[in-house]
Order: structure tokens, then sequence, then C-alpha cells
């Protein structure tokens, strides 16, 4: 098991050990029901987040200097690219 699953379990297991001590010290009824539902949002997120950093993990993984020059190079000439349609369509429109 490799580090990130295992912060992945420890967290999971943190939150529905919260989730056991809300519940014990909230009295049934309504309020137990929020705090429950509460905490079931909070783990969905959890889970959530973590599937989704772990599917970035794996895209960057293989990355070669050429993937990260052309994301470099794209990030760096699209406000330039947008400048020029911008004062294009300007005279354009006048």
């Amino acid at each position: 098991m490799n580090t990130s699953n295992g912060k992945i379990i420890q967290e999971e297991a943190r939150l529905y050990e919260e989730l056991r001590c809300a519940l014990e010290d909230v009295p049934q009824g309504k309020e137990r029901q929020q705090v429950m539902q509460r905490m079931i949002r909070q783990l969905k997120f959890a889970n959530w987040r973590n599937g989704r950093l772990n599917g970035i993990k794996e895209y960057w993984s293989d990355a070669r200097p050429v993937k990260l020059w052309i994301w470099v190079a794209t990030g760096a000439l699209a406000p330039v690219v947008f400048f020029c349609l911008f004062v294009w369509v300007s005279l354009w429109v006048e």
C-alpha cells in the first residue's frame, strides 16, 4: 500500500470515528439526523476529492518534458492570443 492510499484510509477512519463520537454526544431526533447528514456529506466530499486528486496524479505521473512545455507555452500564449482577438474584433466592430 502506498502512502497516498494509507492517508486516504486514515482520513476515512478519522471521519468515521468523528461521526461515531458526534452521534454519541447528540440525542435522538432531528438534531442527530442533521449531524449525521453533515458528516456523510463530508465523507462523500473527501472520497470525491481523493478520487479527483488520484486522477490528476495518474495523469501527471507519466508526464514527459514535452507535455510540460506544451502546457507552459499554451498558458503563456493564451493571453496574447485573446488580446489579439480583442483588438481585431474592436477594429472590426468600429
